[in-house]
């Protein structure tokens, strides 16, 4: 079914839009595929499309498909399209699931065998008013049953099988199991109930069922952050890598806080993915990794795990994208009840809007601020960084220079106003 779906992305998704309409979708999915400019440029409509379904499994790569399109006016016709195709899948996937798991309760069960019959005068009432073809095949399936009666109970009571694990994985639901104390019109009520928590909690993400193996590259310290739903809480984010690609996370609960420690080995399950980043959560697993789950991380994904998106980039994304990065504060203006951070690079500025815990931190020009899960929102008809409930601002202060020493007469001046702007390296540890 994974095919399905990566069918839809191409065929109805990639194949209609123009050359100019798919270049800009290939720059907004850029980031989440990791591809460097010259993939980006070169990469075809095929080739874009098994990225996605390889990065965004199962239906997922439909739905970023559709939130890109959502924003770009000459798209939006598209994505009526684009959910009736996934629709159609996932209803012949659900009844391709049913008409499974009949059979292999059938092949479990067996045939019934049935009752004998205990009067002699009602075999021969029935036989009075039954015609004698249909007597011949009445007496042929007696003596069948009389031969099943054999089969002792245990081979006939329906074998309560497992818990599934192979569609969980993939990020589907496990079908509803059967077994002799629960009916199954109530395992499926309660996993649809347990279903909708998950995505209440996890807002529009997708929940994996994994385990997934990764190598935690860094995390924050933990900070406080407020939930409509469950109030004041604490929470931290962090950076792990698989073999091929990295992943930001959101951790919930603080009570992970040692799993992730920079270089360990970590698995993780029952986590939800949206737009890209990972939210560990209470419902979540996540353990130590075995000794034969070892994994090596390339130097690359690492590099790329530490890059900062230039700003000239992030004025080309689509509103609602998450950014994480670390920019060079060049002003800071505080508003009543806000405040605007500017930050810089040799390709531009952009504006970082700070409200709540993050209206006036302590911060000064020179010194640089590193951004996480910050969302690019338009405002007043620019592009700009704005905080919500799980962002995060670490300040690296810039080091002051040493003073020339006394006796040095007519020093040479410095350009940089005496002040070294080398970076002090955090570690998040």
């Amino acid at each position: 079914m994974v095919n399905e779906y990566q069918k839809i992305v191409l065929l109805k998704g990639l194949e209609p839009i123009s050359a100019y309409h798919f270049s800009m979708v290939k720059s907004l999915l850029a980031h989440g595929l990791q591809l460097t400019a010259k993939p980006q440029d070169e990469y075809s409509k095929i080739e874009i499309a098994g990225l996605m379904a390889e990065k965004y499994r199962g239906a997922t790569c439909v739905d970023k498909l559709i939130e890109l399109y959502k924003d770009i006016p000459e798209l939006k016709s598209l994505v009526k399209n684009l959910r009736s195709e996934k629709l159609k899948v996932a209803v012949k996937k659900r009844k391709k699931g049913a008409t499974q798991l009949k059979k292999r309760d059938q092949r479990e069960a067996g045939p019934a065998a049935p009752a004998p019959t205990t009067s002699s005068n009602v075999t021969s009432e029935r036989a009075e008013k039954t015609p004698v073809a249909q007597r011949r095949k009445n007496t042929t399936k007696e003596n069948t049953g009389t031969k099943k009666k054999k089969v002792t109970q245990e081979q006939i009571q329906p074998v309560c099988p497992s818990v599934a694990s192979t569609s969980a994985i993939m990020g589907n639901p496990p079908p509803p199991q059967i077994s002799s104390f629960t009916p199954s019109s109530t395992f499926l009520a309660e996993n649809q109930i347990m279903q909708v928590q998950h995505q209440k909690a996890a807002g529009r993400g997708f929940l994996q069922k994994g385990p997934m193996i990764v190598m935690v590259l860094k995390a924050t310290k933990p900070f406080e952050y407020e939930s409509p739903e469950t109030g004041k809480k604490q929470m931290f984010h962090a950076t792990v890598a698989t073999t091929s690609q990295y992943f930001q996370v959101k951790v919930l609960n603080i009570n992970l806080k040692e799993k992730f420690t920079k270089k360990k080995i970590i698995t993780i399950s029952d986590y939800f993915e949206c737009k890209g980043i990972l939210e560990v959560n209470e419902a979540s697993s996540v353990s130590e990794a075995g000794i034969d789950q070892k994994i090596e991380v390339p130097t690359r994904i690492i590099k790329r795990a530490n890059q900062t998106p230039e700003i000239d980039n992030l004025h080309k994304q689509a509103s609602g994208t998450f950014v994480y990065g670390l920019f060079v504060l060049h002003q800071k203006k505080v508003n009543n009840k806000n405040t605007i951070y500017e930050i810089e690079d040799k390709t531009g500025k952009m504006d970082v809007v700070g409200n709540g815990k993050w209206h006036n931190i302590k911060c000064e020009e020179g010194d640089k601020l590193r951004l996480f899960c910050f969302q690019l929102r338009t405002l007043d008809k620019r592009l700009k960084l704005t905080c919500g409930n799980h962002s995060f601002i670490q300040v690296i202060k810039a080091k002051k220079g040493k003073k020339e020493p006394s006796e040095v007469k007519n020093p040479p001046p410095n350009q940089l106003g005496g002040f070294n702007c080398d970076i002090k390296v955090e570690t998040f540890f």
